[in-house]
């Protein structure tokens, strides 16, 4: 996964800004930490019959310290990660560390059979994920978590010191796997952690598999467009040229909607939010959810139907194209004012078909909900 920093992107424009609004990134951040799925991942697999001596994933907590660099503060908090033993082989297996990022635990636990299934098996592996204060139930101040004075303490080296001090914890209660080599794993901002984590801690972290990790995104490293190219390049390579070009001038006519209060009561009809568009700011903040939307269904184009960000089918963004290409937006009836008078919607339209494939697959939802 992208960090949210990174995926404020109107890709299909080419804005060169690296950054959306506060209200899009927010919306972002909220797909990937759908604590609702996250439960009932965690339920559906503590519900499953296992085999004689076969646990499957298990749920934990650790007992860790809010701050590890202040030696006046000694407050403790709880965090949760999952242990897998079903593959390990205590005589040689090592452990494949997984660095939670940015939402629910189980959710990632979820998605990365790679680890938990192929290299668990292969390797007769310990699986740890971990999950990051912050997100999911690892809360260190319970519901005083988000007060301001709190947030300086979701700084990235506590992040990676709760980590190494939860692999000390599993080797005191495994000591046969004191010396045996921990594999750090992470997509995207984990990815970071991983890499990050095995230059700065070696003797803890013996390698790292780090997926689309933007290790040097940062200003003045990193071209700041390159990631709206590549998504913009999956889109073009899945979808073709035409599914490009439709989103594009559908972000164009939302754009000069921006200042056009008489079109918001359409918009309504369009998109059917869950509180109806009334401003400017608010056809703004559509602009960034939907490429926002469009930007992660790009990241997350596997050509497997995933949970990640919610239901999606396999290769989405061929499916999100399909939408596009299928979409016809309805001809006026002869009671209508003449065509030429009428703004046409039809590429707005596909846009919101695009956006309901990511948001609403399932079609259970009754609205869209921006915030």
């Amino acid at each position: 996964m992208a960090s949210k920093t990174l995926l404020g992107l109107l890709m299909v424009l080419g804005c060169v800004s690296a950054l959306g609004s506060h209200k899009s990134m927010r919306s972002t951040g909220q797909l990937f930490n759908n604590m609702e799925k996250n439960r009932e991942l965690r339920e559906y697999y503590e519900s499953l019959e296992r085999a004689p001596g076969l646990s499957g994933p298990v749920n934990r907590t650790f007992f860790t310290r809010v701050d590890h660099f202040n030696g006046s503060n000694w407050a403790k908090w709880d965090m949760q990660y999952i242990i897998d033993e079903d593959n390990y082989n205590p005589e040689s297996g090592p452990i494949l560390f997984y660095a939670g990022n940015e939402g629910g635990v189980w959710n990632f636990y979820n998605n990365s059979g790679f680890i938990t299934k192929t290299l668990a098996k292969e390797m007769g592996a310990m699986v740890i994920f971990a999950e990051h204060r912050f997100y999911g139930e690892s809360m260190p101040f319970g519901d005083k978590t988000f007060d301001k004075e709190n947030l300086r303490f979701i700084a990235v080296e506590q992040v990676m010191w709760d980590y190494i001090e939860l692999l000390k914890d599993i080797k005191t209660s495994f000591p046969e796997l004191e010396n045996r080599a921990t594999i750090a794993f992470g997509g995207s901002y984990g990815g970071m952690l991983a890499s990050w984590m095995r230059m700065k801690y070696p003797t803890h972290i013996q390698g790292a598999l780090a997926a689309s990790a933007p290790i040097l995104w940062f200003e003045g490293k990193t071209d700041p467009n390159a990631y709206t190219r590549i998504a913009s390049d999956v889109i073009k390579e899945m979808g073709g040229q035409e599914c490009y070009d439709s989103m594009q001038r559908g972000f164009f006519d939302l754009k000069n909607m921006v200042n056009d209060k008489s079109k918001l009561a359409e918009l309504n009809k369009i998109f059917n939010p869950c509180t109806d568009m009334t401003k400017s700011a608010d056809v703004e903040d559509l602009i960034g959810f939907i490429s926002d939307t469009i930007g992660t269904t790009a990241m997350v184009n596997y050509p497997y139907p995933t949970e990640f960000i919610g239901t999606l089918p396999a290769w989405p963004i061929n499916e999100t194209c399909n939408a596009i290409k299928n979409y016809t937006y309805p001809e006026p009836s002869t009671d209508d004012e003449p065509v030429v008078s009428l703004f046409n919607f039809t590429h707005i339209s596909q846009l919101q078909a695009a956006l309901n494939l990511t948001t609403n697959y399932t079609g259970d939802l009754t609205c869209l909900k921006l915030e």
